[in-house]
């Protein structure tokens, strides 16, 4: 969903802790303070500190493990500290011990929420609503879940019983009034946002609403008003500087919108939205080159871009600057090759280069995509296709970065191999250049800890034909094994990994590892050489080349499955089997694996990633939006752009 539109966390609702507890339970050894370890848990929950309560409250159920507020209050910390798993562990516990302890089911369903478990969720926040009928905390919750589960006529109900049960919630009236804007109703919506303002004028948040809904009603005065308003009250808001900068724009005041950008950027060094409109500027106020270093650094923040290299091309050709051009455009068409005028624009550039073949060309391939759009009934692109390559008007927070966002589902199901998240490998690298991932147990990093490589550490990680080697050693005989094949296959010398990679097996075929690190060579050497013989001629696989990566796939999926039928490595060899299974267009299968990978490890993000993929081409896109948004939360940067393009509400 837009970021503007997003809900107010519940986490800024009030806990409502209200614990009763036996004195008898704190006086049954006197030697031990049950109730001091309690309330100071509780406390620095409170104001935020669940580092430091989590310790605290290890003591008191080491003590005694029957208070079930104690396991709550831990998995409250949990949660806020980003462990699901652990948290959901003491919210069950907790109602083991007692099972109408309401606020457990609650916090159950923001976790099942998050996870993209929606039945659970709703049910979760049911039991809670059942055993307090008329806790406006709950049936807020509730009606954040529906929101985010795209039920807005339902959210709008839940919301309706908050405000009907304590009107003085500003929250609930600022949510409402973004559920009824999702509903079309923008009078009401104005409405319940200036109650939340009149109820808690210091809050920022209702003004930036209200101030980006009157510029969408080119009421602009109204607009500045509350966005000013917004920046007084908290001058670290960078939506609040987005939405006046193009304010500021669509009234011609280019400079103030070009520091409102700026300023967002000091705030936001990656918002993408930003760089994108400030180039934009740059551009209409006759400053092309600083276009140029806008749009440069936004290629490298979502290579995956097609429309950020298309306008980066059009404006180094303007400029002269030929072979830069000819290589963005080359970078457009390799992300989207059915985007026509990114071949018009390469005709272009061949032509001012003298190559007039090459030119005619794509002069021809581009025509054709057009007229191949243009007669698609529901002119997918009919607007792009227009185009001219000139950096027209500003997107704003509802619109999407990418011309992909206008490509339909059919499309992505055409393209979905290009966006695929990668298989998790093994890598190798200076023992202290490896930093922890969070989704690695401390039992996967002591099983890679045996392996000894010397100075150097194997770790898994995503992978990338593109990765940097690591640098080269002195003494080659200073590692073996395993940690030798991957020093070779990480400089992509496949002959010597293969070769050293019997020897390995030779020594110790049973090894988990060992196996499969050698699976893992022979799918990127396969990958390898697909990828090379791409490039050199001209992405046209021929049929044979097509069967001879599928038929590597299919191998490589039987060896990881007997992999996992002795370790699956908490969730690591389900994931690549997903992925492969995803290459080889075997997507009901590699849709159960990752289903798998994510009931293993919670915390695989690549998992949630193409899981929410393949539930977009499926078209179930409430469980798709979920899945990717769960994705970003754990820190796919990739998933941001597929939320944006096909997650709009």
């Amino acid at each position: 969903m837009p970021s503007n539109l997003i809900l107010h966390n519940v986490k800024t609702i009030s806990l409502f802790f209200f614990f009763i507890l036996a004195t008898c339970n704190f006086t049954s050894k006197a030697q031990f303070n049950k109730p001091y370890f309690f309330f100071r848990g509780e406390e620095l929950i409170s104001k935020g500190n669940y580092k430091e309560a989590i310790p605290v409250l290890n003591t008191l159920i080491g003590a005694d493990s029957t208070i079930h507020e104690a396991w709550f209050l831990r998995g409250v910390a949990r949660y806020y500290q980003g462990d699901l798993p652990g948290a959901q562990n003491d919210f069950n516990k907790c109602l083991s011990l007692n099972p109408l302890f309401s606020q457990a089911y609650q916090y159950n369903a923001m976790l099942y929420q998050q996870t993209g478990q929606n039945d659970e969720a709703i049910e979760s926040i049911r039991k809670a609503i059942e055993l307090r009928p008329n806790s406006a905390q709950y049936l807020f919750t509730y009606g954040v879940i529906l929101f985010q589960q795209e039920k807005f006529h339902d959210a709008l109900t839940a919301f309706n019983r908050v405000i009907n049960i304590d009107e003085r919630i500003p929250d609930a009236w600022l949510n409402r009034g973004t559920t009824r804007l999702m509903l079309s109703d923008s009078t009401g919506a104005i409405n319940d946002y200036s109650t939340a303002i009149n109820l808690n004028p210091f809050s920022a948040v209702p003004y930036v609403r209200r101030g980006a809904l009157y510029a969408q009603q080119k009421n602009f005065t109204l607009a500045i008003h509350d966005l000013n308003q917004a920046i007084i009250i908290d001058s670290s808001l960078a939506q609040a500087y987005f939405t006046r900068a193009l304010v500021y724009y669509y009234q011609k005041q280019l400079n103030r919108a070009l520091d409102d950008l700026s300023k967002v950027l000091q705030i936001e060094n990656r918002n993408t939205l930003a760089l994108f409109n400030r180039a934009i500027i740059h551009y209409e106020t006759g400053n092309p080159e600083s276009a140029i270093d806008d749009l440069t650094r936004l290629s490298s923040i979502i290579p995956t871009n097609v429309l950020v290299h298309y306008y980066l091309a059009s404006i180094r050709y303007e400029r002269g600057y030929l072979s830069m051009a000819m290589e963005t455009i080359n970078k457009a068409i390799e992300v989207f090759p059915q985007f026509a005028n990114a071949y018009l624009l390469r005709a272009e550039i061949k032509a001012s280069k003298g190559d007039k073949r090459g030119a005619e060309a794509d002069l021809a391939e581009g025509n054709r995509l057009a007229q191949q759009y243009r007669n698609k009934t529901d002119n997918d692109l009919n607007s792009l296709i227009d185009s001219t390559g000139k950096l027209r008007r500003l997107l704003s927070l509802e619109e999407e970065l990418d011309i992909t966002s206008s490509i339909s589902t059919e499309q992505l199901r055409s393209r979905i191999l290009t966006i695929i998240y990668p298989i998790i490998t093994l890598k190798i690298d200076y023992t202290q250049n490896v930093k922890p991932r969070s989704w690695q147990s401390s039992n996967i990093r002591q099983l890679l800890a045996s392996t000894g490589c010397n100075s150097y550490t194997i770790y898994f990680d995503y992978d990338s034909l593109s990765q940097s080697p690591i640098p080269e050693i002195i003494n080659h005989d200073s590692i073996s094994g395993i940690c030798s094949v991957l020093m070779y296959m990480q400089k992509n010398q496949y002959t010597l990994a293969l070769r050293k990679l019997t020897d390995v097996l030779n020594v110790d075929s049973l090894n988990t590892l060992n196996r499969l690190t050698g699976v893992l060579t022979q799918i990127r050497m396969a990958q390898f050489i697909a990828n090379f013989r791409n490039k050199n001629e001209q992405n046209n696989k021929s049929s044979k080349q097509n069967q001879n990566i599928n038929e590597s796939y299919s191998n490589a999926i039987n060896d990881l499955k007997r992999v996992a039928s002795e370790n699956e490595l908490e969730g690591i060899i389900p994931y690549n089997i997903g992925v492969l299974c995803m290459l080889a267009e075997n997507n009901n299968e590699a849709l159960d694996w990752f289903t798998h990978a994510i009931n293993q490890n919670k915390l695989i993000h690549g998992a949630w990633y193409n899981r929410g993929l393949l539930y977009l081409i499926n078209n179930e896109t409430s469980k798709g939006c979920s899945d990717l948004r769960k994705a970003v939360d754990l820190g796919n940067a990739q998933a941001s752009e597929v939320v944006a393009r096909f997650c709009k509400k």
